[in-house]
């Protein structure tokens, strides 16, 4: 019954996307990450000449005639599944229920490969507008690329860059795994994982490893798929182990985010991604530190002695000595810090960079704790609750007009983007007579704003109310952001699309 139900569906889905699209020859010399931001290509046949009106570098026609009734006809299709699972009964034996939900599964990867082949033929048709040496262009072309990408997949830039990445390869170099993704025998966590190990070798090579691998995927589990892959590419290439180290190597760094859960609000997590033998080294001196202070009666736990340890050691303060100064971006009603108010505040760094929003109470505990207070008071309006700002001619946002911008946007304002503000970026650019003011400001990570300035991306205030910006993209497309909300007022999405 389960099988039946869902055969057409996966007709559908498997059938459509594939035919026809390129496969030129590709070198990675990086991650399959970097290869949204310009991985070398080597392409055996020229890109076909533009036909028509000449459009800008990077830009698709979203009502090309030849394209538009295949992509309706798609849509259509697409959104037919969608409604009929949509429709989906749970009421039937549970033989049958399992049975369904691994075809579900199965047509979940059906999907994933589906938009790897989408993704890497609008790569590859916007990087036929670039000449095949100018790597800064294909960086640009790559970002813009991405970035629609995520805006579509409703992801971060981030993560979309790694799609992009793993898109080009899947169906540049490893048919056998794209077509293993396709059918549902692996998991898109799957194929990423085979291609973090082969991204290392030649695009022969990694053709090698694709071929050998193909048989038996679909019994194996998300390690043996890693480790597969890693003895096959070490067996085609011996100095792949040597490169890869040196490419692992040369990626440690320090992150900071807020704690996953409940605790996120009180919590954040300090990551360091660093060489296993310092990593190593450093755990022990911790461990043994935790282990002493334990032998000498110190009641807390092993993790909160190493946790206030590190900090210690960071911060260059003794554990018995008072905890740093904290400048607090209180972004809250005279309620919240004065009367026991409950409404949130957002915490920042000395450079206005905010950490994401911490409870009313935990706010006032840290002015109360901290050895020095500033409290800067910002005026919003009672009606809508946005800050309000004077006018400025200057070229750049600086100085306090940039930390009310940051304290008001808090994360990056493209659409589900949220990584740390960077730039205070003009909506309409400063050249075309935008004036530097907080309504024409918008918070934006360094990647948002270098993408935005791009050939057929453009973004504009629509609503003042909310502060809430439409970016339109080289497609046609248009998506939406609004500030968040200021405390006491009623907080909405953080995006919609058109």
């Amino acid at each position: 019954m389960a099988k039946e139900w869902l055969a057409p569906l996966l007709s559908t889905t498997r059938s459509r996307g594939g035919a026809g699209l390129p496969h030129p020859v590709v070198r990675f010399e990086h991650t399959f990450e970097s290869l949204s931001t310009g991985g070398h290509m080597e392409h055996p046949h020229p890109a076909p000449a533009a036909q028509g009106p000449p459009r800008p570098r990077g830009c698709i026609d979203p009502q090309s005639p030849e394209h538009a009734g295949w992509a309706d006809s798609e849509r259509a299709a697409i959104g037919e599944v969608r409604a009929r699972l949509h429709r989906l009964s749970a009421e039937m034996p549970d033989r049958d229920r399992v049975q369904l939900i691994g075809e579900l599964e199965r047509l979940k990867a059906g999907a994933a490969a589906a938009q790897a082949r989408l993704v890497a033929a609008m790569a590859d048709e916007h990087l036929g507008h670039v000449k095949a040496d100018d790597r800064r262009a294909h960086s640009r072309v790559l970002r813009s690329v991405a970035s629609q990408v995520g805006l579509a997949r409703r992801v971060s830039p981030a993560r979309a860059r790694t799609f992009v990445g793993l898109a080009r390869l899947l169906c540049h170099d490893m048919p056998a795994t794209l077509a293993a993704l396709g059918d549902g025998e692996i998991s898109q966590w799957q194929a990423t994982l085979i291609a973090r190990e082969t991204v290392v070798l030649s695009a022969a090579d990694r053709r090698e490893v694709d071929r050998s691998l193909a048989r038996g995927l679909g019994a194996m589990g998300d390690r043996r798929v890693a480790q597969e892959a890693r003895r096959l590419a070490d067996r085609v290439d011996e100095d792949a182990c040597a490169r890869r180290v040196r490419r692992a190597e040369a990626d440690r760094r320090v992150t900071v985010r807020p704690a996953p859960g409940p605790a996120g609000c009180a919590m954040a997590r300090l990551t360091a991604t660093m060489p296993v033998a310092q990593a190593v080294a450093a755990y022990a001196a911790l461990r043994q530190h935790a282990d002493s202070a334990r032998s000498a009666g110190d009641p807390r736990g092993l993790g909160q002695l190493m946790c206030d340890e590190l900090s210690s050691r960071l911060l260059a303060t003794s554990a018995a000595a008072d905890g740093p100064s904290i400048e607090v971006g209180l972004v809250l009603t005279e309620q919240s810090l004065l009367r026991g108010g409950s409404d949130p505040a957002v915490l920042t760094d000395d450079e206005g960079r905010a950490f994401g929003q911490v409870p009313a109470t935990l706010a006032r505990r840290l002015v109360r704790d901290a050895d020095r207070v500033w409290l800067s008071r910002l005026y919003a309006s009672p009606e809508s609750g946005e800050l309000l700002a004077m006018d400025a001619r200057r070229r750049t946002f600086t100085g306090r007009l940039r930390k009310l911008l940051i304290w008001r946007d808090q994360t990056c304002r493209m659409p589900w983007c949220e990584a740390p503000v960077r730039h205070g970026d003009h909506v309409s650019p400063y050249a075309a007579g935008g004036l530097t003011t907080l309504p024409n400001g918008a918070g934006l990570c360094e990647a948002c704003n270098y993408v935005k300035q791009a050939p057929g991306w453009s973004a504009a205030v629509v609503e003042d109310a909310g502060h809430t910006i439409e970016f339109t993209t080289p497609s046609g497309h248009r998506y939406r952001s609004q500030a968040p909300p200021a405390p006491g007022h009623r907080p909405d999405g953080p995006g919609t699309a058109d």
